[in-house]
C-alpha cells in the first residue's frame, strides 16, 4: 500500500486486525439520539440494546488505530440480518475519521486514548479523553477463553442527506469471557451510560474485521 497522508483515506473495503472489548447494555430509547428515519431501536422491554466496542486495531490491517464506538441495534421492515447504527465514536487516526465520514457516514471524532501497560491476556484497561476532558474508561478482567473462532456479519446503517446508507461488515475472533468495569463522565457525551452496568461483556482476541465488503 502506498504511504498515506493525513488527508487521504483507504478505499473500501477495510480489513482490520486486533482486539476488542465488547459490552451490551439496556438503555431507555429516549436517552439516545433518534433512530435513523424508517428504523426503530430493537427493544428489550422498554429499553434499547446498545453495544460499546473498545477496539485496538494493530499494524497489519488497512489502518492501525484505537477506537471507542457506541452502536444501537436497529430493526426495520423486511430486515433479516443484524443491524446497528453508530451513535458515538472516537478514534486516534485522522485517516479513519475522514474515511468514516466520506465512505460510510459514520460520525467519527478524534480522541486521546491511553492503554495501561501489562494488559493483553491478563486483562485490558484504557481511558479516553477529548480536549483534555475525560469521556470513558474501561477495565476488563478475563475469566475463560472459549474454543474456536466464531464469526458474525451484519450491517451498519447511518442516516445522511441522501437517506439511509447500509454498510456490510463481518468479524471473527477468539472469545474471552469476563467482566468489564466501565466509567463514564457524568458531564460527557456518554453520560447516559454512567451508573449502569452491562449485562454481558467479552473480549475478542485475534480479531479479523472487514468493513464495506
Amino acid at each position: 500500500m502506498d504511504r498515506l497522508d493525513e488527508t487521504t483515506y483507504p478505499e473500501a473495503p477495510w480489513h482490520l486486525t486486533g482486539t476488542a472489548c465488547v459490552s451490551a447494555w439496556r438503555v431507555p430509547a429516549r436517552e439516545l439520539p433518534p433512530a435513523p428515519r424508517g428504523l426503530a431501536y430493537a427493544a428489550l422491554g422498554d429499553n434499547a440494546l446498545v453495544l460499546t466496542i473498545w477496539a485496538a486495531y494493530l499494524p497489519g490491517g488497512t489502518l492501525a488505530y484505537n477506537e471507542l464506538a457506541v452502536a444501537a441495534v436497529v430493526r426495520g421492515h423486511g430486515m433479516l440480518a443484524p443491524a446497528g447504527t453508530v451513535t458515538h465514536i472516537w478514534v486516534d487516526e485522522e485517516r479513519s475519521v475522514a474515511g468514516g465520514h466520506e465512505l460510510w457516514s459514520i460520525p467519527k471524532q478524534m480522541g486521546d486514548f491511553v492503554i495501561e501497560p501489562g494488559t493483553g491476556e491478563r486483562g485490558f484497561a484504557g481511558q479516553l479523553s477529548v480536549d483534555d476532558q475525560a469521556v470513558a474508561s474501561v477495565r476488563f478482567a478475563p475469566n475463560m477463553s472459549l474454543p474456536g473462532q466464531p464469526s458474525a456479519s451484519g450491517f451498519v446503517i447511518q442516516q445522511n442527506d441522501c437517506g439511509l446508507l447500509r454498510t456490510r461488515c463481518r468479524g471473527r475472533g477468539r472469545i474471552v469471557t469476563g467482566r468489564a468495569e466501565w466509567n463514564f463522565s457524568a458531564t460527557g457525551p456518554l453520560a447516559f451510560l454512567q451508573g449502569r452496568a452491562p449485562f454481558f461483556s467479552l473480549y475478542l482476541r485475534d480479531l479479523q474485521a472487514s468493513f464495506g465488503i
